[in-house]
């Protein structure tokens, strides 16, 4: 069995509701002789040094005069193992704490409010990492609603978060941009394209400034673009853009990558809502194909696929293959 490091097991301290790390008895007993014979070693020094030298001691004193060796309150280690710090109003010895013990109690806590306030004397943090861990507490219910169908209650939420990750994290930081994607998101589930439409312009000119033209995210994003400006009915600004995507992705990825079969759908729909239908045609038998090889014919996707080429050839009043099924 392999021999698990200690720094790699959490474990709840009495009294503190965060993960805290679990110290061997004998490396606890160890570490407890090693700031008690600091505490004689400077008690000591004071009783040589008399009234003959002036002598600050670095620690505070009980009432009894012994010395208080500060302690982290989470992982009980002491300045060896880094700057002990006081982040909040709490006294005594449970005040201090390592920097990198409350950052991962601080992300990593059940409790709600643990990303901003301490929980015992419930002092507020005011720092970076707080609205950083809020605005992703707030993402993560945003997207609970949204996937529940509530957009309404949704959106605030996410404006919030995007507001945040622009004022924390700056315009072009990766989570800003999913930020940014994740409102327009809800705001064009809810039909708002006029608000949706700058949102998806400004991800997408700080993608191919940032991560080229080619690149994965980027693509996303015009063919995201591309698919709301065809929901506004404005196909002629959206066509060139599906076109980009699928081309890119055909060359990128291959023509039967998920992704570039979902660009081979969008366009076929688009094309068919412009009333080229011979076209679309040809797409969507050509994504079709591939489902039926990498699916089976009873795969949902195969079957949304078959739905796509029969409502297409219906319009033709191609008859002999409208209601086509498997």
């Amino acid at each position: 069995m392999p021999h698990k490091h200690v720094d790699d097991v959490l474990q709840p301290h009495k009294g503190f509701p965060h993960p805290v790390r679990l110290i061997p008895r004998c490396m606890e007993r160890a570490s407890k002789r090693d700031r008690e014979e600091e505490a004689e070693a400077v008690e000591e020094r004071e009783e040589r040094v008399g009234e003959t030298e002036e002598f600050a001691s670095p620690y505070p004193r009980r009432h009894d005069g012994s010395l208080i060796i500060p302690e982290c309150r989470l992982c009980y280690g002491g300045e060896d193992d880094g700057p002990l710090v006081q982040p909040c109003a709490c006294r005594g010895t449970i005040k201090w704490v390592h920097n990198h013990c409350l950052e991962h109690w601080r992300r990593t806590s059940p409790r709600e409010d643990a990303a901003y306030r301490c929980g015992q004397c419930m002092d507020e943090y005011r720092d970076a990492l707080s609205l950083e861990l809020l605005s992703v507490r707030l993402d993560t219910l945003a997207q609970e609603l949204q996937a529940q169908g509530k957009h309404d209650e949704a959106e605030p939420l996410f404006r919030e978060a995007l507001e945040m990750d622009r004022e924390t994290l700056g315009m072009r930081h990766p989570s800003t941009l999913i930020a940014i994607n994740n409102l327009a998101q809800v705001l064009q589930a809810q039909g708002k394209y006029d608000e949706a439409e700058p949102l998806c312009r400004e991800a997408l000119e700080i993608e191919r400034e940032t991560l080229g033209d080619r690149h994965p995210d980027t693509l996303s994003s015009i063919n995201d673009l591309g698919a709301l400006l065809r929901a506004k009915g404005d196909l002629a600004a959206a066509e060139p853009l599906q076109r980009e995507a699928l081309k890119v992705r055909r060359e990128t990825l291959g023509s039967r990558h998920p992704s570039t079969l979902n660009s081979i759908n969008n366009l076929g729909a688009l094309l068919k809502a412009k009333g080229d239908l011979a076209t679309a045609e040809l797409l969507f038998c050509e994504a079709l194909e591939v489902y039926h090889e990498t699916h089976g014919t009873r795969h949902p996707i195969t079957c949304m696929a078959i739905n796509n080429l029969d409502q297409l050839l219906e319009e033709k009043g191609d008859l002999a293959w409208a209601g086509y099924q498997l």
